[in-house]
């Protein structure tokens, strides 16, 4: 489920297995930004830094 803000994006998953996350984003960074810096003609990366990940917690109450 993305969040699409200006200048960065949230996304909440649910991942099924161990690293999941962390595989997708590296897989982003591999062939997103190859992709884009090709269309854009330019070089570089286009993450300003690491990304962040916090597990959320849900409850269900009937």
């Amino acid at each position: 489920m993305p969040g699409l803000m200006t200048n960065h994006i949230h996304l909440l998953c649910t991942p099924r297995v161990e690293n999941a996350v962390s595989s997708l984003m590296q897989a982003l960074g591999r062939q997103y930004v190859r992709y884009f810096n090709f269309s854009y003609k330019r070089t570089g990366t286009l993450w300003e830094g690491r990304f962040k990940s916090c597990l959320v917690i849900v409850i269900y109450t009937l």
